[in-house]
């Protein structure tokens, strides 16, 4: 096990920053109620998204148009408040979801595919309610620390059956619920934890989001075979990202070689624990595993 160097700022606000680099995850205001009305407008022109259950543009079988109208339009609306708020960052992917009442509206607690060097720089998540969230409609909840536990390469369309993903046990007793009003972004580190609980409401529950990374760092794509090896792709500009079926390795994109799995093990336990002591101010020597090849 090697130790990573430290990432660079990601925040402006070094206060900020501080808390983010430990924590995982922010609060802060980022839209006000007239432009939480704008947007909203403007993705209504759209279309009509989702209805029951969790429904998500990002993964969506929508036209490719339809889904770079919806790019433009939050990449417009964020920019401000991200070019404000990030170091130097360029939005990456980004989506409209929609969480309908009902028990098929939860989304398990995961950790967003990676898409960079993490022992370099980090990714990042502005995530904004259109509507006021809490606990009944399905505010996001997440584990504070847990960017910085490493369990093995988060790569897609699947994890390797080989990396035990200490997630598959946690339930939502296990996070904290993080409730914000309708325009406020949670702000999180990509390898983040998180998830969201039922929609208990009568109501859908709207939100937008948009990856960052810094315009600095080399973008990959982790890519997770039937054999379960895992396989670095370069990505040459932000905008494959969403041009790539997930379900199938773009032969296309330029293989920087496999990646090594070689890790120690964490159960659901230890990664709680771990999680815990670096959110109360204990960073955990985090792997470089993931950044190596093989």
């Amino acid at each position: 096990m090697t130790t990573p160097s430290q990432p660079g700022p990601v925040l402006q606000d070094l206060g900020l920053n501080q808390e983010f680099l430990q924590q995982g995850v922010v609060t802060r205001p980022f839209f006000s109620s007239e432009q939480v009305a704008e947007l909203r407008s403007e993705l209504d022109q759209l279309g009509t998204f989702g209805g029951t259950g969790f429904y998500d543009t990002a993964a969506a079988a929508l036209e490719s148009a339809q889904r770079e109208a919806i790019h433009r339009i939050l990449c417009s609306a964020f920019a401000q408040g991200a070019s404000e708020l990030l170091v130097d960052y360029e939005p990456v992917m980004s989506s409209f979801i929609v969480k309908g009442p009902g028990q098929d509206s939860q989304k398990e607690i995961h950790r967003d595919f990676r898409l960079l060097d993490e022992s370099q720089f980090r990714a990042v998540c502005i995530w904004v309610p259109l509507v006021d969230v809490d606990e009944s409609n399905g505010a996001l909840a997440v584990i504070r620390g847990s960017h910085q536990v490493d369990t093995g390469p988060r790569s897609v369309p699947m994890t390797p059956r080989y990396s035990q993903d200490p997630l598959l046990e946690l339930s939502f007793e296990d996070t904290e619920t993080v409730p914000v009003l309708a325009g406020e972004a949670v702000v999180f580190d990509m390898a983040l934890a998180h998830g969201s609980d039922m929609n208990h409401s009568n109501l859908p529950r709207y939100a937008a989001a948009v990856a960052y990374a810094p315009k600095s760092a080399p973008l990959s794509l982790y890519f997770c075979d039937s054999d379960d090896s895992v396989e670095e792709l370069e990505i040459p500009h932000p905008d494959v990202f969403r041009q790539i079926d997930w379900r199938a390795r773009p032969d296309y994109l330029q293989s920087l070689g496999k990646i090594s799995g070689d890790r120690p093990p964490t159960t659901s336990a230890e990664f709680l624990d771990q999680s815990r002591t670096i959110s109360q101010g204990s960073p955990h020597k985090q792997s470089s595993v993931g950044s190596e090849s093989a």
